[in-house]
């Protein structure tokens, strides 16, 4: 058997959880920052074997003997070193590249090479005269050139191919097509990211391993584009910002996680360096189990609009699952953290007073979705939904927690949700033998969120129907998504069997085609639900735009800057287009 190149073993090292390779073998317990359980080396009665995610080692006390997952592996499963990285690679997908495999072990070299030369390129052109207009945009959203240089942020110019000309001679074309750099067009490569301001992802040693670009054009769809995934890059792994704030997490045990990196460079700006940034990507268990390592308290500080609000409750119910504490801190008034700051009255001790009022998730729903102000059918629905939810929650201490809450907060007695959770278990164990992986749009419950979904419906059911309908209308990300891939391949598929097959290994995208799937819409009726529901998405888009205006008057007025009358003209236009 060949040996295991070097790069193999740091990136198992580096990703894989070792608190979920060995709570397999050993019952622990959360004590402080670290679990603790019954030595699986020796026989003992008092549990003195720890594991530590943080360090990502574990340690038995009584042995004195210590090491990370691929050493306890060895021990415990009694199989060589080879073996034990071999069967952790292949576990958590990790490419193992063999010494003797050049062609592998090369193209990993060359993947952090490209990157590391795409991200110059990227830096330079933002400081060069082509970055001037992207310069603008970071300047006039108070981001220094200290923070700028610091998280390596730059500009991919308004052209076709200009990267790939700086870096085609350098590199063979599996490393241009792994890269995820470039895509193909008809003529051949073009630059995957153009017109965007670049954030660089990078990996836990400091190496760039995939961006995220900002759309600098009104006319572009598609605000965020992220890397795809490559080798280098795992989109659910991946937290934007980590390798410089990690330090700080670990040390002040809890993190501020906000939703893309203009709100966690503000956080950052302002002295908040607990901060990690999902960027665009839905928050899934797999980004639950990354953040493990580091901390297992999270305080959520997303957008507070409709579409924050829900992504907040869907996050928060993900991370009660994998057993974090979780709080989330309401901004009010339809702002992101970034905004926040731009306002006068807005400070660092304000925000930490909000830090401090952080809501349990709990409460945090039932006051957001006005449950307590709706009727009894709704109210008694509502408790039936968070409890699907709670009964994912393994630990029992966590499970008990929000059972008590949930009836406080309801004011229902605690045995009658009880006798709900029972029954309600009973029958989603029987549901879960042929789909352990639900997906629910239960909580989409706004004007915004109905039209969406009963859009959606429309679309998966006629597809020929996405040429009237603008991706742009979409805030929920899990529509979005689907709207888009339909729109792309409408022509591409016969069925929704063949449209499943196209959405790709995303089972909350799945789940909901396969739910909306159902439900067949009259075909007399389609035409006027859709004109009924864009109309309802172009009142709210346009609400939306004339709130973020005023926020931009109130900033402009703050800092004692003369009115643009531009502004003012485009607010009165708006105001008049509102039906």
């Amino acid at each position: 058997m060949r040996r295991i190149a070097q790069e193999t073993i740091n990136r198992v090292l580096e990703e894989v959880d070792i608190f979920e390779v060995i709570s397999q073998y050993v019952d622990l317990k959360k004590r402080g920052k670290n679990y603790f359980g019954l030595s699986p080396f020796r026989s003992e009665t008092k549990p003195s074997f720890s594991v530590s995610p943080d360090k990502n080692m574990w340690y038995d006390f009584g042995s004195g003997q210590g090491g990370n997952a691929v050493s306890f592996l060895i021990e415990y499963e009694k199989v060589s070193f080879s073996e034990a990285v071999r069967s952790l690679a292949e576990k958590y997908n990790i490419e193992i590249i063999e010494v003797g495999d050049k062609q592998q072990s090369n193209l990993y070299d060359q993947l952090y090479e490209i990157h590391n030369l795409a991200n110059l390129f990227f830096t330079n052109n933002l400081f060069s005269k082509s970055g001037l207009k992207a310069k603008k945009y970071l300047f006039d959203r108070f981001f220094d050139d200290k923070i700028i240089k610091k998280f390596s942020i730059g500009f991919a110019g308004d052209s076709w191919d200009l990267l790939y000309k700086e870096l085609n001679k350098k590199f063979n074309k599996e490393v241009i097509d792994k890269s995820g750099l470039f895509s193909k067009s008809k003529k051949g490569y073009i630059d995957r990211f153009r017109n965007r301001i670049i954030f660089p992802f990078f990996s836990p040693s400091g190496k760039v391993i995939g961006f995220s670009g900002r759309s600098l054009s009104d006319k572009e769809d598609v605000k965020y584009l992220n890397s795809p995934e490559t080798p280098l890059f795992q989109k659910s792994k991946v937290f934007y910002g980590s390798y410089q704030t990690m330090p700080e997490i670990r040390k002040m045990n809890h993190v501020l996680l906000v939703e893309g990196q203009t709100d966690f460079l503000r956080l950052y700006q302002r002295g908040f360096n607990n901060v990690l940034a999902t960027s665009g990507t839905a928050f899934s268990s797999r980004h639950a189990v990354a953040l493990n390592k580091y901390t297992n308290r999270v305080i959520l500080t997303y957008d507070s609009d409709n579409a924050g609000i829900n992504a907040a409750i869907r996050t928060g119910y993900i991370l009660l699952q994998n057993g974090f504490e979780v709080r989330i801190l309401d901004l009010g008034n339809e702002l992101d953290p970034d905004d926040y700051f731009k306002l006068k009255e807005n400070s660092n001790s304000s925000f930490k007073q909000l830090i401090k009022d952080a809501s349990h998730p709990i409460n945090y729903i039932v006051n957001k979705k006005n449950i307590l102000n709706k009727g009894a059918a709704d109210r008694s629905k509502f408790l039936n939904e968070c409890i699907e939810e709670i009964k994912l929650v393994n630990d029992l201490i966590i499970r008990n927690d929000l059972i008590k809450r949930l009836s406080n907060e309801l004011g229902v007695i605690e045995s009658e949700v009880l006798n709900r959770f029972d029954k309600i278990s009973i029958r989603k164990r029987v549901k879960d033998k042929d789909d352990n992986k639900e997906t629910s749009f239960r909580l989409y419950d706004s004007k915004s969120d109905k039209a969406q979904i009963e859009i959606l419906k429309l679309l998966i059911h006629d597809p020929s129907l996405a040429e009237n309908v603008t991706l742009s209308l979409f805030d929920n990300k899990l529509c979005y998504n689907i709207v888009k891939t339909v729109k792309d391949n409408h022509q591409k598929y016969n069925n929704i069997a063949q449209l499943l097959e196209l959405i790709g290994d995303s089972p909350e995208e799945r789940n909901l085609i396969a739910a909306l799937s159902v439900d067949i819409p009259e075909k007399d009726s389609q035409d006027s639900i859709l004109k009924d529901c864009i109309i309802t998405l172009e009142n709210i888009s346009i609400k939306r735009e004339i709130n973020q205006i005023r926020n931009q008057i109130r900033i402009i007025e703050d800092n004692n800057k003369s009115l643009d009358t531009n502004l003012i003209r485009k607010l009165q236009e708006l105001q008049k287009k509102v039906i």
